[in-house]
């Protein structure tokens, strides 16, 4: 770990993975400046969307940066809470796979 307290990688992949992943994190901070942003990002939007929206800004993102970001914010949510949204999907792909 180094003195600012981020994890230093030995592979330049995964200091470009980190960064591009840092890239996200900042597109969705400038949502609370940018009033088009914040519209934008308001409802939900495709992958290519949000990489798209960050190219826009001169950011990086990746379709793994997304999904990265996603389990990030699983990783913090109770078992019984991701438990609960399972069950909702399924219960949404049920609904969709007639048969």
């Amino acid at each position: 770990m180094s003195s600012n307290g981020l994890v230093e990688w030995g592979c330049d992949h995964c200091t470009l993975l980190f960064m591009s992943l840092q890239d996200l994190d900042t597109l969705l901070q400038q949502r609370r400046d940018e009033q088009e942003l914040a519209q934008r990002l308001s409802e939900p939007v495709s992958v290519e969307t949000l990489i798209e929206l960050g190219r826009e800004r001169g950011l990086t993102i990746t379709e793994d940066d997304v999904f990265s970001a996603q389990l990030r914010e699983d990783s913090d949510v109770p078992s019984a809470e991701l438990q609960k949204r399972m069950a909702d999907e399924s219960r949404r792909l049920r609904h969709f796979i007639q048969g």
